[in-house]
């Protein structure tokens, strides 16, 4: 049987109506203001019929590769006239894209499987984390070689330049989460303790949102490495989770209440300063709200969906897109991409699968193949379920050295 591969990874640039959609070792482009599909690494998806429309022409781009792998990481570089996309995944390759013409500019081999990429804010630098534990910093001029900033002793999960890239950011397999200067990596500023993702806030860009496998996501001041609140956010999809299990999503399929959640992403919008985050196996996106006087996040709303969500991202209008997929692959009644409209109480509408700006790649994006991927892996990465804010009080109370308590872990945002 063939199933047709969900999108696994969202990006939408800071500065443009562009939206890439990651699926397998492909990747197709939307424009978000009309919701047209521009370009593609392959053939777009049709099983249409002679009363159906054809299939729309898109910018074809060639990846010239021999040996294909899942993409892990892409980034943009952020600028308005910038024009490069980085990319590496399961094959073991950098590349780096030209998003004006579309086309591939460079493929080079790195030493260990990519998890996160980011690029300085002149794109001549494009910085990599990977599962052996190490950052590092290479040119966008291939001929260049690559330097070496750092290294954890254990994978890490999530890496964010900074915005005004003075620090880089990094999270491992063993929740820590570390501050170090860039680019002397060496130099390390502080620590934040406890997940493996990370996330700076656009509006704020001092603080650090950081989630993993707990029933709550915490909120830093990164540098001197200073928490400044932990917001729960189980209680808040309990009664999703009933609901869930009483329609038609199988209850195998979903969380269990009695197990702790996995964040799997977090996306911000500077227009709304709503946080959307999506969560391992549950099928909502819960919505947060940036408390400006008090510098909290609160809960909002919860968006339900009637599948999965694998990742989320904002565009330019506040609109948030979700991309879901079912348990068995099998058609999704929202369609592979869910689009929430902003509405000027700054709530979400949503849109039907055959709105226009999903319509193209509902009907066309993606592709067909015999296996599905695994597409639930964050929550094996966790090695100890313990509450690390229980942990720190453990070793507070046992009088532990504060440079070991330091030591204990994160995923997270800049936010």
């Amino acid at each position: 049987m063939a199933y047709r591969l969900p999108f696994g990874k969202l990006l939408h640039h800071s500065t443009r109506n562009l939206l890439i959609l990651v699926y397998g070792s492909h990747f197709q482009a939307l424009d978000t203001s009309t919701g047209a599909i521009i370009a593609s690494t392959c053939t777009l998806y049709s099983d249409n019929t002679d009363q159906e429309p054809t299939t729309p022409q898109v910018k074809y781009i060639s990846t010239s590769d021999v040996k294909e792998g899942s993409i892990r990481a892409i980034a943009f570089h952020n600028k308005v006239d910038g024009s490069l996309l980085a990319s590496s995944g399961e094959n073991k390759l950098l590349k780096v894209w030209d998003i004006k013409e579309w086309k591939l500019l460079s493929s080079r081999p790195v030493p260990k499987r990519v998890v996160s990429i980011a690029l300085n804010n002149d794109g001549s630098q494009i910085i990599t984390a990977d599962k052996f534990g190490d950052v590092y910093s290479y040119p966008t001029n291939p001929e260049n070689t690559s330097k070496l900033l750092l290294g954890h002793v254990s994978m890490i999960t999530d890496m964010v330049l900074t915005p005004n890239n003075e620090f880089v950011i990094t999270a491992d397999r063993d929740e820590h989460i570390r501050v170090s200067q860039f680019p002397k990596g060496y130099n390390i500023e502080s620590y934040c303790f406890g997940h493996t993702q990370l996330h700076i806030l656009p509006w704020d860009s001092d603080l650090l949102l950081s989630a993993g496998g707990d029933d709550f996501i915490a909120l830093w001041d990164y540098v001197p490495g200073r928490l400044i609140q932990t917001l729960d956010i189980k209680n808040f999809i309990q009664n999703q989770l009933i609901e869930a299990n009483e329609s038609n999503i199988d209850a195998t399929n979903t969380i269990s209440e009695s197990k702790n959640i996995t964040v799997m992403s977090i996306s911000s919008s500077i227009v709304m300063q709503h946080i959307a985050i999506i969560i391992e196996k549950f099928p909502g996106v819960l919505i947060l709200n940036w408390d400006a006087e008090q510098r909290h996040v609160k809960y909002m709303q919860t968006l339900s969906l009637n599948a999965n969500p694998l990742d989320c991202a904002y565009d330019l209008r506040g609109n948030l897109w979700v991309s879901s997929s079912s348990k068995d692959g099998g058609d999704i009644e929202e369609g592979l991409i869910t689009l929430f409209l902003r509405q000027d109480n700054n709530k979400y509408e949503k849109a039907s699968r055959d709105h226009q700006l999903v319509y193209q790649i509902n009907k066309f994006g993606s592709m067909k193949n015999d296996v599905l991927p695994e597409l639930y892996t964050t929550s094996q990465l966790r090695k100890d379920p313990t509450d690390w804010r229980k942990q720190k009080n453990q070793n507070e109370d046992e009088d532990v050295p504060e440079e070991a308590t330091q030591m204990m872990g994160i995923k997270g945002w800049i936010i």
